[in-house]
């Protein structure tokens, strides 16, 4: 009995390390095909998260436009105008190039600063405040988060104004949609499009603080703010969109709404930081004896552009909007019939 016992136990036994056995590991082509799917689930999961990321960014920028345009709101409720492209130039004054930027800060919750600022002649001296891209990094370099795109990598910058001692931001407001070069407005003439004449065509230009009755065409049908890709972090310019500090009259202060969203049309200033960048191909105007100034409106966003209306409403406009339609958006007096944008 016991005999019999002890073999079957044996048995049992044997029977447990035969399934031991069988359960030790994978295969390799189980372990080969399992990598794969793996691999394949990746692939799938990496585009959905970029995705999703860039969906974030590009509300947070919606977002900043939105303030902006309820700043420039708050600013003519306050002033009875919108405020400047930029200052025009007088021999002797301080703070010469002063933009829209500065005037706007204290609607975008940057009081102090703003006070800083205004306090520079005596902080520092009449020269250094003469010029403000003069002006030290401490006052000049400060970045403002609001003023920042976060679907660009080179923010913050510094740049745009003729040294790297000033905050170089992504949004500008528009200075028009260019102008005819014939008398009769036609949207098959050749456009003049430099943003840097005393009007052209927009709702900000060199010390025109203009009004909602200015806005002949709707407040609804007419740009106030968009925005711009800043070409690298770091390096001395004049002109580049954004350069608050020093580059208004080069063309920093605004952008054109001659060429649709993310032309492959060169933006042209008096000098650029790269003339190379893939995404924002730029023109040294003045180096190449050029003609003119502009910037177009930019962004990393697949597919268009963030843009804030006169009426304060923000709209994210496609870079396939007929040419026609963007400039007459760019224009606040022209007459021009709008399609789908």
């Amino acid at each position: 009995m016991r005999v019999c016992e002890y073999r079957r136990s044996d048995a049992s036994n044997s029977v447990r390390g035969d399934v031991a056995t069988s359960r030790r590991g994978f295969t390799l082509v189980e372990l080969l095909v399992v990598i794969a799917i793996i691999g394949v689930m990746v692939g799938l999961l990496l585009p959905a998260v970029q995705a999703a990321r860039e969906a974030a960014r590009r509300m947070q920028c919606s977002n900043n436009v939105k303030q902006l345009s309820l700043a420039m709101h708050n600013y003519h409720d306050a002033f009875k105008s919108f405020p400047y492209g930029h200052k025009q130039e007088v021999a002797g004054q301080t703070k010469r190039r002063d933009t829209w930027y500065h005037r706007i800060l204290p609607f975008i919750e940057q009081q102090s600063y703003y006070e800083a600022y205004d306090r520079a002649e005596d902080t520092f001296g009449q020269f250094a405040a003469e010029y403000i891209h003069r002006l030290p990094a401490e006052i000049a370099g400060i970045a403002v988060d609001g003023l920042m795109c976060p679907s660009d990598p080179a923010g913050p910058a510094r740049g745009g104004g003729g040294s790297n001692n000033g905050f170089q931001g992504n949004y500008a407001v528009c200075a028009g949609g260019g102008t005819p070069v014939t008398a009769i407005i036609d949207p098959t003439a050749v456009l003049n499009l430099n943003m840097i004449l005393e009007d052209a065509g927009g709702m900000f230009g060199r010390q025109r603080a203009r009004k909602f009755r200015d806005c002949v065409d709707g407040t609804s049908n007419t740009l106030a703010v968009s925005e711009g890709i800043i070409r690298g972090s770091t390096g001395g310019s004049w002109g580049g969109l954004g350069g608050y500090w020093g580059g208004a009259p080069h063309g920093a202060f605004g952008f054109s709404a001659g060429e649709t969203p993310n032309t492959t049309i060169p933006d042209r200033v008096y000098s650029c930081k790269s003339v190379t960048f893939m995404r924002a191909p730029c023109e040294n105007g003045f180096a190449d004896g050029l003609p003119g100034r502009w910037n177009f409106a930019r962004s990393y966003h697949p597919g268009g552009v963030q843009v804030g209306l006169c009426d304060g409403s923000v709209r994210f406009v496609s870079d396939s909007v007929d040419r026609n339609t963007w400039r007459n958006l760019g224009n606040r007096q022209d007459g021009g019939l709008l399609g789908e944008f």
